[in-house]
């Protein structure tokens, strides 16, 4: 008689029926299934929470900077951002104009002076930053004409009409009507000054820009590039500020400026490139977000880990009778593994309901953060709004689940390698 090879006689079990097999194993003890669960959908909802009001609060200061600052695209004189200097501008602003609107981009384009200047009054004088602007129109004065606390926004063209932040009045001692001498140094060595006279003071919450910015009709910034030696019919300016009508084609618009107005002396960047102190803090503070993540995950693996390591331990002579009848190691390797697959795709689905339930309701009806840290949300030159509705985009919905998913995977690893190693014999002794 012929004896077949003893791996030849091992029994085999379909995926089919082991996955019955784990789902069944799952909930012969309910209450300690549901406890993992419920521990591991309140940790994950905690941490969609956490993300979502991150992603929320960093978001809403970068929709502030790129509104206040420059644009999410800015044209502007190649390194004049690393060493800003009034003698820095375009000299054939038209021209340059023409050919941004010539891509066709679905975007707003801003014409801008940005001056550093000496405001003066009879009172005191200050550093300032002078910036021209097309009148009400553009989006900075859209941001900061409802923060008007005292008279009116200057009017296009108004040649003489400034517009200063609330820390600037106190410094200069100015009100509404006081008139303020504006000067800059010219590259020769000399200096040039207009008159301006105050229209009305705005307080942003922001103290870098209520301390420093004087705004005005773009007409009245050109003068000083004049004196600079620009010629006045080919609208000279320092820069200009590209809002995009959706934010998602920031890359391909940034490549599309970039191939045509890039040279020696013109440069395109990004809001990421104008403002990398920004970056380096939503960076750091994303840090600690994953942080407290990795917290939660930390009480998901050990959640896991107990719930699966305590089913495998209890069945010890259970699985040691599975290997005397011919069941495989790696057959039960499996079957212990599929528990915990089930345990998070449970756990993944649950916490989605839990977490995303709750992400459903703040970013509709948002929190109130001026409670928890005051009325004063301004930080890094930007500021956050008052209401911080929750957000989440779906690179992040899949990260989410991702590293949970994972987590709950690996966390199965050890308890089924327990359940591999058991050998019949000593197991039937237990």
């Amino acid at each position: 008689m012929k004896i077949e090879p003893t791996h030849a006689r091992r029994a085999q079990l379909p995926v089919g029926t082991m996955a019955m097999l784990a789902w069944r194993n799952l909930w012969r003890h309910r209450r300690r299934t549901v406890v993992t669960l419920f521990s591991i959908a309140v940790g994950f909802g905690l941490a969609v929470l956490m993300i979502g009001f991150g992603d929320g609060s960093h978001n809403s200061m970068i929709r502030n900077a790129i509104k206040l600052g420059e644009g999410h695209i800015t044209v502007q004189p190649r390194g004049y951002l690393e060493s800003p200097a009034n003698h820095r501008y375009l000299p054939d602003g038209r021209a340059l104009q023409a050919r941004i609107n010539a891509l066709g981009l679905p975007a707003r384009v801003e014409p801008r002076i940005s001056l550093q200047v000496l405001a003066s009054t009879p009172a005191n004088s200050v550093g300032a930053g002078l910036e021209g602007m097309l009148g009400a129109d553009d989006e900075r004065a859209r941001m900061l004409r409802p923060q008007l606390i005292a008279g009116t926004w200057f009017e296009a063209g108004d040649r003489r009409g400034i517009v200063i932040g609330d820390g600037m009045a106190r410094k200069l001692k100015a009100k509404v009507g006081a008139k303020v001498v504006l000067m800059a140094g010219l590259q020769g060595g000399d200096s040039q000054a207009q008159l301006g006279r105050v229209r009305g003071i705005f307080d942003s919450k922001v103290d870098e820009l209520d301390d420093f910015l004087v705004l005005a009709d773009i007409g009245l910034a050109r003068l000083f590039l004049v004196g600079e030696g620009a010629d006045p019919a080919r609208e000279s300016v320092t820069r200009f500020a590209v809002f995009l009508d959706d934010p998602d084609t920031l890359a391909t618009s940034t490549a599309q400026l970039k191939q045509a107005v890039d040279s020696d002396q013109v440069v395109a960047l990004d809001w990421r490139e104008m403002m990398p102190q920004l970056v380096q803090f939503l960076f750091l503070d994303d840090a600690g977000n994953y942080v407290f993540l990795l917290l939660i995950l930390v009480m998901v693996v050990f959640g896991i880990v107990n719930t699966v390591l305590m089913s495998v331990l209890e069945r010890t002579r259970e699985f040691g009778l599975l290997r005397a009848l011919g069941l495989g190691r790696r057959h039960l390797l499996l079957l212990v593994f599929f528990e915990s697959l089930l345990l998070g795709l449970l756990a993944v689905a649950f916490g989605w309901l839990l977490g995303g339930g709750a992400h459903a309701w703040f970013a509709y009806a948002g929190i109130d953060v001026t409670a928890l840290i005051g009325e004063n949300t301004a930080m890094m030159g930007t500021f956050m709004d008052p209401v911080i509705r929750t957000e989440l985009s779906g690179e992040r919905i899949w990260q989410l689940t991702w590293i949970i998913f994972v987590a709950t995977l690996g966390s199965g690893i050890y308890p089924a390698i327990k359940a591999a190693r058991v050998t019949p014999v000593q197991a039937l002794r237990t």
